[in-house]
């Protein structure tokens, strides 16, 4: 019976690391620069997994043997940083009462409800009480009708068409400047604004990175891995089929393709940030990344996560297909304390959900 007992302990223990050292790869795995290691760039969208097996261990080992906490305990405090990145706890938050500032960011879909006739998704910018509002996406055949209804709250719009961008920004504060940062694509986009906030000048970039570019049924195969489904079916022919292992290297390609793209535009976007001399910046938009990832480590090399800083939870911003990920980001300057980040669960005429915060201007 000891012997059995052992054994099981062993396994568990043996099981239990390799959890642990998984989940430390994935998360320094942020180190590795996909344009030079693409197949490994993908590696975080698996760490909360990780994370929650290694949760599931420390529970169990105060039954069995309790000296093996040490295992998930030293995984853990080797991945604080970014456990925290992924899911911040902050309670207890005071409100900042001058020179305060609301952001919100939202990849709006083209306004895809709004053409439908509904105007849900304006009446939710317009009673959002930010003032700078950040927009990826936001093109469309309404486009003119939708901003004109936006103007009666936002008297200074800059909707980047003149650069042939989905990014737009909505302000109450006067727009000083506005340019394109060109990444040499056309499903990629960045504008970068002067804004004159308090009499101080605020840098705010807009962006909207490379995309995964999935399509319905890559993103079908995606959820039958995610429920182990055996044959997954390749398309809608029931005869053209994968296993579990073909399915993940079929969307490991596509994975890896687009994070080395996104990868080198995250570069150029922190060297632009690197020559700004601006004291205040802010940098949102839809990262389509997770705040385990490369881009998202190359980006706060000089920001810092307003949602790390003064979010809850996890916070999934992409709403679809069980793909539930941070994408969205709102990146500040340490000239800024920022208050309440929150991910808004709000519709669904779009594929993301807002983020927002409260920043204080120091």
């Amino acid at each position: 019976m000891k012997l059995i007992k052992k054994t099981i302990v062993w396994i568990l223990a043996i099981l239990n690391t390799l959890f642990v050292l998984a989940m430390v790869t994935c998360a320094y795995s942020v180190y590795l620069r996909p344009a030079n290691y693409p197949n490994w760039s993908a590696l975080g969208m698996v760490f909360p997994f990780l994370v929650i097996a290694t949760l599931v261990f420390l529970l169990l080992w105060p039954f069995i043997k309790w000296k093996c906490c040490a295992i998930s305990v030293i995984g853990i405090i080797s991945c604080w940083s970014s456990i925290r990145n992924y899911c911040p706890i902050n309670l207890f938050q005071d409100v900042p009462d001058s020179k305060s500032v609301k952001i919100l960011s939202y990849n709006v879909f083209m306004f895809h409800g709004f053409q439908e006739g509904k105007t849900d998704m304006v009446d939710y910018i317009l009673n959002s009480k930010a003032d700078i509002v950040c927009l990826q996406e936001a093109n469309g055949v309404h486009k003119e009708e939708l901003f004109s209804l936006l103007n009666e709250v936002y008297p200074y719009i800059e909707t980047g068409i003149a650069f042939g961008s989905g990014c737009a920004l909505l302000s109450k504060f006067p727009i000083l400047s506005s340019e394109n940062i060109d990444f040499g694509t056309s499903s990629s986009r960045c504008n970068s604004y002067e804004i004159l906030v308090y009499n101080d000048t605020v840098k705010v970039f807009n962006c909207h990175l490379e995309s995964y570019k999935l399509n319905d049924d890559d993103k079908q195969i995606y959820k039958q891995i995610v429920k182990s489904s055996v044959p997954i079916h390749k398309n809608s022919q029931a005869e053209d089929t994968l296993n579990i292992k073909e399915g993940i290297w079929w969307l490991e390609g596509k994975l890896a393709k687009a994070n080395a793209a996104r990868s080198i535009q995250a570069e150029k976007l922190d060297s632009t940030i690197n020559i700004t001399k601006n004291k205040y910046i802010i940098l949102c938009g839809d990262f389509n990344d997770s705040p385990i990832s490369y881009v998202h480590k190359t980006l706060t090399k000089q920001l810092k996560d307003a949602y790390t800083e003064s979010g809850n939870g996890p916070g999934w911003s992409y709403n679809q297909n069980g793909m539930y990920f941070r994408i969205d980001h709102i990146l500040i300057s340490d000239s800024f304390n920022s208050y309440n980040a929150k991910v808004d669960k709000y519709g669904q005429e779009s594929d993301h959900y807002p983020i927002f915060c409260t920043l204080e201007m120091r």
